[in-house]
């Protein structure tokens, strides 16, 4: 089982910031957003994701879509406190 990151508080932040741009909330995004938070934790490649949180492809797709709507630059650095 990969482990997991966000607590229902972050989770709830991150949703409110992804609203508020327009983004596709899916019933798995959480699952996405953990699967991308645990590639970018471990540096391990899209195609080492855990099969449990999502396919790679629907982390790899999500990560690129969100990062062309500058939502990674508000998601570090809104909530930059939570992180540490």
């Amino acid at each position: 089982m990969a482990r997991t990151l966000l607590t229902d508080d972050i989770w709830q932040k991150i949703q409110d910031t992804m609203r508020l741009h327009g983004c596709y909330c899916s019933k798995n995004s959480r699952n996405i957003m953990e699967a991308i938070l645990w590639k970018l934790r471990t540096g391990a490649t899209w195609r080492d994701i855990p099969q449990e949180l999502c396919s790679w492809q629907t982390a790899y797709n999500r990560f690129n879509r969100w990062a062309s709507k500058g939502l990674w630059d508000k998601f570090f650095l809104d909530y930059e406190a939570f992180w540490i």
